[in-house]
């Protein structure tokens, strides 16, 4: 079979960016798979019922994809996700440990010339701060050993979701530069706050006067069709020189927010 006839898996297809995701694919002819824990009211393709928080979930997809796709895939999009409002060790099990578990899991079936694209977002773009942080973090082996050694460390508990985000960025360069011999490309696109159906959970977790401001400053919330068509595209045999790189797509929040003008104008 050739790469265009292979699938596409992608996570978190029953909403949201991952649902458009899906559709964008499916209208332009790409076989799917799809994973999520809550089934799609619609979905064009095979879809895997899985919980991505722990490593028997992660197995269980990855052997159900295996079996859909004896071939191989042509991409995963891990788009799945969950808000800052959920339990800390949640948020880092399926944000975190489901990205670098479902990527390392599927790769035998990723060929020469796939690609993998992570779901990270704009609140990380200082990650480099805490690079070491997360390394140690999500290249642990053992989850729930790794979990219990962040338990008493407020800073990251209290902000899952952020530390989460830097996370996937880390885990963005690493497994592209882990996978480059086999010439497996793997990019994050960071979005910045999109109307979903979790967009209350991000006012709650993130505060609502910053959400709110931050969509007043741009005209309106992102919307996801804003993001997909650039998860589709860097999956895409047209990116093939794009490669542990991150894409904001963010209206241009983060870049006002890190210039002169926001001290001159709020």
């Amino acid at each position: 079979m050739t790469q265009e006839q292979l699938p596409i898996v992608l996570t978190g297809v029953s909403s949201g960016i991952g649902a458009r995701t899906a559709q964008i694919l499916a209208e332009r002819g790409v076989p799917l798979i799809g994973i999520d824990r809550n089934a799609p009211a619609a979905f064009s393709g095979t879809f895997v019922q899985a919980d991505l928080s722990s490593q028997d979930g992660i197995d269980a997809a990855a052997a159900a994809v295996a079996a859909a796709a004896p071939h191989g895939i042509a991409g995963l999009a891990n788009i799945a996700g969950v808000p800052g409002t959920a339990p800390w060790r949640v948020v880092l099990s399926v944000n975190v440990c489901g990205v670098r578990g479902l990527v390392r899991a599927l790769a035998p079936l990723l060929g020469e010339g796939s690609a993998v694209v992570n779901l990270a977002s704009n609140v990380a773009v200082q990650w480099r701060t805490v690079k070491a942080r997360c390394a140690a973090f999500a290249l642990a082996e053992d989850q729930a050993a790794a979990l219990d050694a962040l338990a008493g460390d407020a800073e990251i508990t209290g902000e899952s979701y952020l530390f989460s985000k830097h996370c996937v960025r880390f885990l963005t360069e690493h497994l592209a530069a882990e996978l480059l011999p086999k010439r497996i490309r793997v990019n994050s696109v960071s979005p910045g706050p999109v109307a979903t159906p979790i967009l209350e959970d991000f006012k709650k977790d993130h505060g609502r006067d910053k959400v709110e401001c931050a969509g007043a400053l741009l005209g309106r919330f992102g919307d996801p069709d804003d993001i997909a068509p650039v998860i589709d595209f860097l999956l895409r045999p047209e990116s093939r020189w794009i490669n542990g790189s991150d894409i904001r797509v963010d209206g241009g929040l983060a870049a006002y927010r890190g210039s002169a003008l926001t001290s001159a104008t709020t």
